[in-house]
């Protein structure tokens, strides 16, 4: 959302005053980017989605014996959920 003439005045006005005051936490502020609401939404949908379609894609491979289709089952039951809480746990600690 644009700001009004006046108001970006302001904030421009409030972020020079906190970069003299306190340099070092204007600098961390500047550096900091939060997660997006989607990206957050994308980890949970995520984290709870592939596991159970990993699990009927394993039962699928138990039946037609699909060393394929094993593997695929095995990559979302386990591989997606752990690199997904992996990522976003590496996000939060920067």
């Amino acid at each position: 959302m644009a700001l009004h003439g006046e108001e970006q005045r302001r904030l421009s006005e409030i972020e020079r005053q906190l970069a003299e005051e306190n340099p070092r936490l204007a600098q961390r502020l500047a550096e900091l980017r939060p997660m997006r609401i989607s990206g957050v939404v994308l980890a949970v949908l995520g984290v709870l989605c592939a596991p159970p379609i990993g699990l009927l894609v394993l039962t699928a491979a138990a039946q037609t014996h699909s060393p394929f289709l094993m593997v695929l089952g095995t990559v979302l039951a386990a591989v997606v959920p752990t690199a997904i809480i992996w990522r976003t746990w590496l996000h939060r600690l920067r």
